[in-house]
């Protein structure tokens, strides 16, 4: 593993720049209640509004597609590549294969297989992908060996066996006003203090909010369990413009994602206002898809 490796995985390690007040959940929670009703104030039509990475990132630069409903879901190669990545970073970790374009056929293969034998579906595209000529599949796999491929040379995983946990499901925090908060991190590590380091791995590169949408991840994280650790800091991993960033998370980063949290609401009850006759429900299901991607 190289000198950049290593150096980027004691990142991940270090311990916390802050300690936390779990008091700071109760302030966060009220001005979160009280900046969301104020957002929404005066909007008389209905739907829930899923407040996401993607929604954020969508109201600070592209408040436009806030107002667009979304296609009906259909698989494509975007809605596999993230899981897919994952158990590539995962199995490689455990040094069953030297990287990620060695493993993806074993991997894939055994996905299927599995559905196949027992019905269960633990990644949900495996009919599809079974159903897929060879051409399509190649290019399916290539795909999540793109997305995996930086993930697993960044950082050392092997070391990290023990404390990362990849993947998991959504933290969720319901709010005031059906506005419901939605983070995923892509990998979570302990860290002896108890307080874990979340990963995040997305497309395009930082924009000049990706601190506040970095501290979006742990400000659910703390809401959706509050006698959960908080995590100590998010470093965010932007492949596609080769950039590695972290926020230390303590008060006033929870504060900022707070407040980016109600700008992205404001703005959405704004389109739906002046867009009566869109359902927001579809758009911000639009949103969810795209943070799987």
């Amino acid at each position: 593993m190289n000198a950049g490796a290593r150096a980027a995985t004691a990142g991940l390690l270090a311990l916390p720049a802050h300690d936390f007040d779990d008091e700071v959940t109760v302030r966060l929670e009220a001005r979160l209640e009280a900046g969301i009703a104020d957002a929404v104030a005066g909007l008389t039509s209905g739907g829930a509004i899923e407040v996401g990475l993607a929604m954020l990132r969508w109201a600070r630069y592209q408040p436009e597609r806030l107002g667009l409903p979304d296609e009906p879901f259909t698989w494509k190669p975007a809605f596999v590549r993230r899981s897919l990545g994952l158990e590539l970073v995962r199995v490689c970790a455990e040094r069953t294969f030297p990287g990620p374009a060695a493993a993806v056929e074993s991997v894939a293969d055994r996905a299927v297989d599995e559905w196949r034998r027992t019905g269960c579906r633990t990644f949900h595209w495996e009919p599809w992908l079974a159903g897929l000529g060879t051409g399509a599949r190649a290019v399916v796999l290539a795909d999540a060996v793109t997305w995996a491929t930086p993930v697993w040379a960044t950082f050392d995983w092997p070391s990290l066996a023990g404390s990362a946990v990849l993947g998991g499901p959504y933290d969720r925090w319901s709010g005031p006003e059906s506005v419901v908060l939605r983070g995923r991190s892509e990998a979570r590590i302990g860290l002896p203090t108890g307080r874990p380091t979340l990963l995040s791995v997305a497309s395009g590169g930082p924009g000049d909010g990706w601190r506040s949408e970095m501290a979006f991840m742990a400000l659910v994280a703390v809401l959706a369990a509050p006698g959960r650790p908080a995590p100590a800091r998010v470093v965010g991993l932007w492949p596609d413009a080769g950039y590695r960033l972290a926020v230390e998370i303590d008060e006033a980063a929870l504060f900022d994602a707070v407040d980016c949290v109600i700008d992205a609401v404001a703005v959405t009850a704004e389109v739906r206002a002046s867009h009566p006759g869109t359902d927001v429900a579809d758009v911000c299901k639009g949103a969810a898809v795209a943070d799987v991607a």
